[in-house]
């Protein structure tokens, strides 16, 4: 592929699908706001309803497309059901203990954008925050990026890139430096997830027990000795990300 078709290519199939998903979410979010009000309290709702409307536009608009040329559709076996508990596993091990030695370095005083999306992520009920957090925008965010932007990032570059660039444009859309670091990091996981599976099905269910899990520790308190700086606190962190990383790397093969 010479240089104008491959920047055409970026353009086209990775950044315009990007900004696409931005026009939806952010209207519907800004609309939506102006009924019910922006508040912390409200947020959570909000992002249910656009989370809901970009959905299906992303998937008729770019997803299917890619879909159609890109990636196979999972036959549903027992091989499938044992990737799902792999990928389960994996991603409770590496998130738990990413979120707990970004919390415990000095990156959470150095934002307060993450203060700020903490607070609007985590002021509504339990129920409501798995319903957004840990079900709809995970479903949202893999579909864009890792099933349209992942998946084309394939046709013009090689599987180890695509997944370094799909992870940090996905970190990069968080706009601080805690989101940051932990969704580029994950998104590394997920990426591979999808590239392993064939389909983003893999991707959406390790992002989902991310959050679920993250949520549930958060509304409920569970596990809070595994954050506050102790050195059993460390030791058990770096101790199941090594375990996570050793799965994962056992198992996926790039």
């Amino acid at each position: 592929m010479n240089k104008n078709l491959k920047l055409r290519a970026i353009v086209w199939e990775i950044i315009v699908p990007i900004v696409l998903y931005y026009i939806v979410f952010l209207s519907a979010m800004y609309f939506i706001f102006a009924f019910i009000g922006h508040t912390a309290s409200t947020y959570m709702i909000a992002q249910i309803i656009s989370a809901a409307i970009t959905i299906p536009f992303m998937y008729f608009a770019s997803y299917k497309p890619t879909q159609q040329m890109f990636v196979k559709k999972p036959k549903i076996d027992r091989a499938l059901f044992i990737n799902v508990l792999w990928v389960i596993v994996i991603t409770l091990f590496i998130s738990f203990a990413l979120n707990n030695i970004i919390t415990m370095s000095p990156l959470i005083g150095l934002s307060e954008g993450y203060a700020r999306a903490n607070e609007s992520f985590y002021a509504s009920t339990l129920v409501i925050e798995m319903i957004g957090s840990a079900i709809l925008s995970p479903i949202m965010e893999e579909l864009v990026f890792r099933g349209i932007v992942f998946g084309n990032m394939r046709k013009i570059m090689n599987v180890p890139q695509a997944v370094f660039l799909s992870a940090l444009l996905f970190g990069l859309i968080h706009f601080n430096i805690v989101q940051f670091v932990y969704a580029f990091l994950l998104g590394l996981v997920l990426a591979a997830f999808m590239y392993k599976s064939g389909h983003v099905y893999a991707a959406m269910i390790g992002h989902i027990t991310a959050n679920a899990f993250a949520v549930i520790r958060t509304e409920t308190g569970i596990l809070k000795w595994t954050v506050d700086g102790s050195v059993m606190a460390w030791v058990v962190s770096v101790m199941c990300l090594g375990i996570g990383a050793v799965i994962f790397l056992s198992l996926i093969h790039i």
